[in-house]
């Protein structure tokens, strides 16, 4: 049994130890003078910044005590980090946006193809080459990092820690610039994308690191907070470690799941591995070479295990927060209301991956695979019918992992009536999500304008009529009360509508398929 995991780390190694692109892709980084031009200005920066910080910081208003100067030091040392942290964020998705792009500019990546290289050598190679000069600019920033060091602001052990934290979480963002440049063929397209893209992950996971600041200021400042509540010293987010400006705050302290004490280092660092692979598989699956081998697979139970982990990591927070229900309220009530928001939740996470899986038609001289509406073994193949049972499963997995974590937590059991009556609800509306995509793929009959077609469409569905009484949100506008029963009401009248929607489209596509069918075969 322990031939598959030494397998699988045999051939990790194979493609980082012996991967001839990486040597490669190094010399030819260094070889161009915007390399070093980069080099310079990163380290203006840096000095000018230093200077900046030093004087405001210490020059402008006198020091009254030795407490007040080992907050100046280390406000001082933070700032100088932050910078850096900015610095990094910038330039990481820069460095690997292009890797594939340039390579078709050049006319050059048919040839690498046509190498006994496999895709994802290629592709870890180009990864790991654009992190060893990311690392390089780390290394660079440490004589300007040293004098927070020296005035007392930190220590070594603190500065190596943020530094292995902020290479874990800059990682993954690295890779989704490399699956940008898989997908584009300018390189300033996919530098777009890319920065767009990073833009949305930071932002995904922003309040979480935002709380872990403001935890860690208090922690430093006072130890305690609110009315002499002491401060828990672990971190209550995990997966704020995939944030870079928290990477300085809980860079090593640790997290509790399920009752073992686990660093957060390690959290961050799983998670940005897994989020690479994941990035690298769609990147390999947009190259040439690779068109026949089903990446869409691989890419989906990825997509399941990500988010079965993410949801696991919140025990770190109801381990730590009490659950106590309010006054006079039922703890059942309580779990209900609080199972039936993460469900909206989660239909709303899956929502925006939908116009990506249940789309289909020609690309780039690819025909479309429409073989049906809902085959649930072909759910992790690239076909139309396993869309709708992969988007079905996605739902139901997060739900009923976050239902077993609120149940075993709470110690309450929820009301099953309403949360039934919730994830169906939000099963409908993800149907009737993937029946628009499956229209529009009908009716367009070209992957990327269905794609858009329906993001659009999508986007209008659910943000226009938000504060509508028919939009798709009304029905939870009632959990504020004890009584579930307006809530089961409304889902069962906007459940109607959505069915009957649904149906409808569903009707069109069939029509409009059958009717482009009777022509070819005439």
């Amino acid at each position: 049994m322990m031939t598959a995991p030494l397998r699988w780390l045999g051939h990790a190694l194979t493609l980082v130890v012996s991967n001839p692109v990486i040597p490669r892709e190094m010399k030819v980084r260094m070889r161009f003078a915007r390399t070093f031009w980069l080099q310079g200005i990163y380290l203006l920066i840096l000095i000018a910044i230093t200077a900046i910080a030093y004087y405001a910081i210490f020059a402008v208003m006198p020091i009254q005590n030795p407490q007040e100067l080992q907050m100046r030091l280390q406000e001082f040392y933070h700032t100088l980090l932050y910078s850096l942290v900015i610095l990094i964020v910038l330039i990481a998705p820069a460095l690997t946006a292009g890797a594939i792009a340039f390579e078709r500019e050049r006319r050059t990546l048919e040839l690498l193809l046509l190498t006994p290289l496999r895709p994802m050598q290629i592709l870890v190679g180009k990864l790991v080459a654009s992190v060893a000069f990311l690392l390089l600019l780390l290394t660079l920033a440490l004589p300007v990092l040293t004098v927070g060091i020296l005035m007392g602001g930190a220590t070594v052990g603190d500065l190596l820690a943020t530094y292995a934290l902020l290479v874990f979480s800059t990682l993954h963002l690295c890779a989704f610039a490399l699956y940008c440049s898989a997908c584009n063929r300018s390189s300033g397209l996919a530098t777009f994308w890319a920065y767009v893209g990073v833009a949305v992950m930071l932002s995904a996971t922003s309040w979480m690191a935002i709380a872990e600041i403001v935890l860690g200021a208090a922690r430093a400042v006072r130890g305690v907070v609110g009315m002499g509540m002491a401060m828990p010293d672990q971190v209550l987010f995990p997966l704020a470690s995939l944030h870079p400006f928290a990477a300085p705050v809980i860079k090593g302290m640790p997290t509790k799941l399920f009752g073992v004490t686990i660093p957060c280092w390690l959290i961050g660092a799983l998670f940005s591995l897994l989020l690479t692979r994941l990035w690298l598989t769609a990147a390999a699956a947009k190259l040439p070479a690779v068109y026949r081998t089903n990446f869409v697979g691989s890419l989906r139970r990825q997509a399941l295990l990500l988010s079965v982990l993410a949801i696991l990591t919140f025990d770190a927070l109801a381990s730590v927060v009490p659950f106590m229900p309010p006054a006079g309220r039922p703890a059942s009530a309580e779990v209900t209301e609080n199972l039936l928001v993460f469900l909206m939740l989660f239909a709303s996470f899956v929502t925006p991956f939908v116009p990506w899986i249940a789309t289909f038609g020609e690309h780039e001289g690819k025909l479309p695979a429409d073989d049906g509406w809902f085959r649930p073994l072909r759910m992790f193949q690239p076909v139309a019918s396993g869309a709708l049972p992969f988007i079905l499963l996605w739902f139901l997995v997060t739900a009923t992992v976050t239902a077993a974590l609120f149940i075993w937590r709470m110690g309450a059991m929820p009301l099953w009536l309403p949360v039934f009556a919730g994830a169906g609800y939000c099963a409908l509306c993800l149907t009737f999500f993937w029946a628009i995509g499956r229209f529009w793929s009908v009716l367009l009959r070209q992957l990327t304008l269905a794609r858009w077609s329906t993001l659009i469409t999508l986007l209008l569905v659910t943000l226009l009529p938000s504060t509508s009484e028919w939009s798709l949100h009304s029905p939870f506008f009632n959990l504020s009360t004890q009584n579930f029963a307006p809530f089961m009401e409304r889902s069962v009248v906007c459940g109607i509508v959505v069915a009957f929607v649904t149906a409808l489209l569903l009707l069109l596509s069939h029509t409009l398929g059958s009717a482009r069918r009777r022509p070819q075969r005439g």
